[in-house]
Formats: structure tokens, sequence, C-alpha cells
């Protein structure tokens, strides 16, 4: 801050532009890392400056406006020491999986889809305020896509879309939400009767008249999140493909582990996917991918032995535990089925995509080892297993070295400032052990976009902020949403508190989430990790 002050204050005459951009940088990135009275201090200043001003200040009006700033620097270089040794014992703070809250409802997931981006801003606010992660959009393309990748808790819609309606959209999702018992609740502005009978015929869970109370709506969306966690907890299958779901395996799991630790007895974990399982989804025709999937479930089921377990953990990926089989005869087997299954599905199907292909990864399970980090290591089996061409089992140990991995997910910080920059880089890059995935940083959209790295196929993820010199965040965000790649783009905007034309302009645009500044840095990587899930 002394470095930055300094440079304005050494300079004869300040556009307000320059000057906005670094209160509105302080504001965020204060806030973000704990220093409360710096963010404070910028959220009174900045309420005096317009970005698009053309205003010179002079050095003698700058003085006296950054006072307030000027009387938070260290008086020295022992008290900055101080501060900097603070600020990095905040920063390791822990990470996602460690934080969470015991409570599953705080870690539900809700979509809403409404044509006004203002009441898009207020509902996601309100209900993340209870602790919810809520992802909006006027787009029902964008809707339908979250609805399929990311399986969400609630799905709430607006009867009157731009160019379509709530319920067309409730009919395209109407079958994938009862399969995952996912509630639906359907808004309008008409409280008629032959709304409301509409509403309900058409499969709604709920209907919400407008206006209506924030509170009141809150309540509703929580008693539909606690009734599908009800449902789902005594629930031990995947309505889709009739294999167990990832809760009751992870269960399976440790008790075999436990047991295994008596017994002596081999167990082992293997892991299998169908490779590029999003094309089979490609422009919203989502039955193919779904016959694809419970054919492929059904035929592994039907050649398994009694012990073993079978269940899906998401979209395209399932787990196989196999008690009593050690490593080396669970990949002889998972090898056996993947390859039985890709000449069954010509002969049952000639309709199914001839091009699908499978990978499986495997890994011994050892009492010593909790569970996650088994399922981390199986993860890295199956990366190795993609990059050798898919339907091969590669077993992977902590020594092992020289696995290439596939083709990686590629996250990009675009961040004009180095502190938040750098900063969110370091948090980010924790998750790389989860995911196979490439990070890089850029101090703005021409940056990012000059770099040949941007366009080079595979599936992207920008953490973007929306306030930059040159190419600013939504010169980024429409720029990509206009190419032919666009889809090949997830995009989280990073905003200022207080921004809510530029908020509402950016969902307009097509973001898939935002984030106010300042915010917590566990709540970044929380809602990353769960992008990412829509992204394997």
């Amino acid at each position: 801050m002394k470095e930055k002050l300094g440079v304005l204050a050494s300079a004869p005459l300040v556009p307000e532009g320059e000057i906005y951009r670094l209160i509105h940088s302080i504001k965020g990135t204060a806030g973000t890392i704990g220093l409360s009275e710096w963010s404070d201090a910028a959220e009174q200043l900045i309420g005096q400056l317009r970005d698009d001003s053309v205003r010179d200040w002079s050095d003698a009006e700058l003085e006296v406006y950054l006072q307030p700033l000027y009387t938070l620097l260290p008086d020295d270089e022992a008290e900055a020491d101080g501060v900097a040794e603070e600020m990095d014992i905040k920063l390791v703070e822990p990470t996602f999986h460690e934080s969470t809250s015991s409570d599953p409802m705080k870690k539900s997931l809700i979509v809403i889809v409404d044509d006004d981006p203002g009441m898009l801003r207020v509902l996601k606010e309100t209900l993340e305020d209870y602790g919810w992660m809520v992802l909006a959009t006027p787009l029902p393309s964008k809707a339908l896509e979250w609805c399929y990748d990311l399986e969400p808790d609630c799905v709430v819609l607006d009867i009157v879309l731009e160019n379509s309606s709530g319920f067309e959209l409730l009919d395209n999702i109407r079958s994938r939400c009862e399969e995952r018992l996912i509630p639906t609740l359907l808004m309008s502005a008409r409280n008629d009767k032959a709304t409301r009978m509409r509403s309900y015929a058409s499969g709604a869970d709920d209907f919400i008249s407008k206006p209506f109370e924030l509170d009141e709506f809150a309540a509703r969306i929580g008693r539909q999140l606690s009734r599908r966690l009800k449902l789902t907890s005594m629930l031990m299958l995947d309505e889709l493909t009739g294999a167990y779901n990832s809760r009751f395996f992870r269960q399976e799991l440790e008790r075999w582990r436990s047991a295994s630790s008596t017994t002596g007895s081999p167990l082992s974990l293997a892991v299998l996917d169908i490779d590029q399982f999003r094309k089979w989804n490609a422009d919203g025709n989502y039955d193919e991918g779904d016959q694809l999937l419970r054919l492929f479930s059904s035929y592994i089921r039907s050649h398994l032995r009694d012990q073993d377990i079978w269940a899906r953990e998401r979209a395209d990926r399932f787990l196989l535990l196999q008690p009593g089989l050690t490593e080396e005869e669970a990949e002889h087997v998972a090898q056996r089925l993947v390859q039985q299954f890709a000449g069954f599905q010509y002969q049952k199907d000639p309709q199914l995509p001839l091009a699908a292909t499978y990978s499986a990864g495997v890994t011994a399970v050892s009492s010593g080892v909790p569970s996650e980090k088994i399922l981390e290591q199986a993860a890295m089996a199956i990366a190795a297993s993609k990059a050798a061409g898919g339907g091969i089992c590669t077993r992977y140990t902590e020594d092992q070295s020289g696995i290439v991995q596939e083709q990686p997910l590629r996250l990009a910080v675009i961040d004009d400032d180095d502190l938040i920059r750098n900063l969110l880089t370091k948090q980010l890059s924790d998750l790389s052990g989860n995911h196979n995935m490439e990070i890089r940083k850029f101090k703005d959209g021409e940056e990012f976009f000059s770099d040949p790295w941007h366009s080079m196929g595979g599936r992207y993820l920008l953490v973007l902020d929306r306030m930059m010199p040159r190419m600013n965040g939504m010169e980024v965000l429409r720029k990509l949403r206009s190419g032919a790649g666009r889809g090949e783009y997830t995009i989280l905007m990073l905003t200022g508190v207080n921004e809510e034309r530029e908020i509402a302009e950016a969902i307009q645009a097509g973001t898939d989430d935002y984030l106010t500044k300042p915010f917590s840095l566990v709540e970044l990587e929380a809602r990353v990790v769960r992008l990412l899930r829509g992204k394997k």
C-alpha cells in the first residue's frame, strides 16, 4: 500500500478513474485477507468517486482525500513485518473439506432461473446468507446444463422467461429431477387459479407468487432441501442407474477398510469412467447419455460377485469395491469388464454412440490409509489410464512416478491486483492434489488472450475480476461468450459490493457464478470445487 499510494502521490495530476481502481482494489483485497480497517476506509472513500469520470486530481486534493488510508500505514518496517506475520497466520486456513460445516444442508446447491438479473441477484444473495450455494442465470440452456452436470438440490424457475417459459424448461428437466429427487419450484407474478393449477400439473413441488417476503421464500426453499435430504438419506440406490449411491458406498468403504485390519483379507477399489461423456449430452440431448449410463451400469452389475459393491459417484464415474481381491486381480477384473462391455454395446443397441471408450483405475485399500485418501489414489490411477488412451487399468501407489496425466482442467486467475492474484493462485493450487489441474495467473484480459494457453482446447475455469485496466472482466466475459468455444469456459466473476448494475450485467452476459469482495477464501474454494464437478 505504501508503494501504490506513493506512486499516486508523486504524480502532479492523477485521473479519477485510476484513483477509483485503486480504492476498489483496496476494498476487495483488504477485506478478503482480514484487514477490515482498510476495507472499511475504502468503502467510505469509494462513494466519492466515479470510474468513468474524466476529472484529474491535483496532488494537494489527493493527499487530503487519501488521509484515512495514510493513517493506517505502519509507522516502521518492524510494525509492517508484524502485520505480515499476522496475515500469514490468517491465510493458513483449513481447506474446504476440513472447514465445511457438518450440517449437510450447508452444502446444498440451488439453481435459480429468472429473466430479471436484478431479481436473480437479490434471490442469490438472500439464499447465500443462509449458507447455501446458489447459481443464478436468465438462460434456460445454462440451467439445463447445470441440472445434468452439477446435480443441484433444488431448482427455482420463473414462469415467464425471455423466448421461453418456466413450464417448457420444467418439462425438459422433469424426468431428471424426479429420478434424482430434486424439488422444483415455480415463481410468477400471476397468482390466478389457472396458473397455480398448471404449475402443480406440470410437476412443480411448490408455487410462489410474486411479490413475496424474502424470509418466507428462504423458508420454503429450506423446507424442500430438508425433505430431499431426508429422502436421499433413506435411499441407498442411484435412481438412474440402479447402482448404490456415493453416500452408501463411502459407508461401506469405511466398514470394509476397518474389517480388513482384523481379517488381513485383501481389498481393492476400482474406478470406472466413461471417456468424454460430456459430448453425449451435447446440444441438450441428455437422453442418449442417460441411455448409455443405464446400459453400462446394468451390464457391469450383472457380471459382479455377490460381495462386490458397485456405486455411482457422479455423472459418468462409478466405484467398485472388491473384497478378497488383490490389486492385480482387481485390475484384471476391471479390464475384462471394460473390454467385454465395449463389445456388448454394439450388439445390444446399435443406436448408442459407437465411439464410447472406458477407463479404469485400481488401487489397494489399506486399513492404515483414510478412505478419502484411497479415493484420491484411485482418481490418480484413472487419470493415468485416460492419458494412456482409455480402456486400460493402471495401479497407483504413493511412490509411483512418471504418470502421464490426461489433458488437465485449466484454471486461470485474472486480476490486476498483485496481492489478490497471488493469494487466489496459492489458495486454489491446493486443489490440484484432487484434480488434474493446471493453474496460471494473468493481470488483465489482454494478457490472458495474448497467451496461446487460453485456446489449447479442453475445459477452462476462469476466476475473473470485473474491474481491471485495459481489458476488464466484462470485456473478457463477452468475448468468450461470443466465441465458438464459449461452452468450454466456466466463469466465476469477482465483483465489488453495492455493484448491482454491474452484477446484473455479468449475469445477463453469461457468467456462471459471482462473488462479491470481500469474500472468504474458503467460500471461494468451495464454489470452485462445485463448479469443477461439472467439468469432468
